[in-house]
């Protein structure tokens, strides 16, 4: 497996076994010891999947459930409770409130690794998150841009964030590192959209190195600024010295431009718009 996995629970031996597990499958694993803390990482780093204690600190783990279900960054990540006891009415309530699933003490980290495994490998087959990324694609993007469609005249921005250049990349630095760096421009894209205290914003990925927000009008500009400045730090941190230096790749012999990030946006007073197609084209 490859992505990110967020576990918050505030006992460090159920945390750190859980840690050590997904580790060993090779995800990266952040961790938060209340709930609180726990939403603004996820919001922050839009981890695939996130274990919850259901007895933490501050909150109980069906709030943060809930919480997390009505913020559109994180209403697609899957969501497993983590319970000290067996209780059939905690159990009805957490799943009353968003989780995807729901495992009670003792439990087999390995059992726990196959089920988000298997839950992460669905969600991908059905056309719902992208396997690199980890992000909302396909009918998950479709519905955002419906719900702007049914708000002619809210005060909505659509932008696109256009990764161009990333072949050439690929084709020096291999399949692999194309991963990675899709999975930095990711994290540049929450990490920005966090910097505000606005959770109705929505981060996808189209596929063909393309993303989408939907942000409020009043804060697209200053959103593409930022992206754009953290966007150099990720060609600083995938390139090599020489590559950085020249300003360019040599492929078969041939100079090809680093990578590039097109930004591009539109909001409701470019309309009507009366469909999906025609919203997307007046990004192109």
């Amino acid at each position: 497996m490859e992505g990110r996995i967020l576990i918050i629970e505030d006992n460090p031996v159920n945390r750190e076994g859980l840690k050590e597990r997904f580790e060993a499958e090779g995800l990266q694993v952040e961790v938060a010891e209340s709930g609180a803390e726990g939403i603004a990482a996820a919001v922050r780093l839009l981890p695939e999947a996130i274990i919850i204690s259901t007895s933490l600190p501050d909150l109980p783990g069906a709030e943060v459930a809930r919480r997390l279900r009505q913020i559109a960054r994180t209403q697609h990540i899957f969501l497993m409770l983590l319970a000290d006891k067996e209780s059939h009415v905690e159990r009805l309530i957490g799943l009353e409130q968003g989780a995807d699933d729901f495992v009670t003490l003792p439990f087999d980290p390995l059992e726990v690794t196959l089920r988000v495994r298997n839950a992460l490998r669905r969600a991908s087959a059905t056309n719902m998150l992208d396997p690199i990324t980890g992000l909302p694609t396909g009918r998950l993007i479709q519905n955002q841009l419906r719900r702007l469609l049914a708000e002619p005249e809210g005060p909505w921005a659509l932008m696109r964030f256009r990764v161009t250049g990333l072949d050439a990349f690929r084709d020096v630095y291999g399949f692999q590192a194309g991963g990675d760096f899709l999975r930095s421009v990711t994290l540049i894209l929450a990490e920005a959209l966090s910097m505000d205290d606005i959770l109705d914003d929505f981060l996808g990925y189209n596929g063909n190195d393309d993303f989408v927000i939907v942000t409020r009008q009043s804060r697209a500009a200053s959103l593409a600024a930022e992206v754009q400045q953290r966007f150099e730090l990720v060609l600083q941190t995938h390139y090599g010295f020489m590559d950085l230096q020249q300003g360019q790749l040599l492929l078969d012999g041939e100079p090809t431009p680093l990578a590039t990030l097109r930004i591009t946006s539109v909001d409701a007073s470019a309309g009507p718009f009366y469909d999906i197609r025609a919203l997307t084209e007046a990004l192109a």
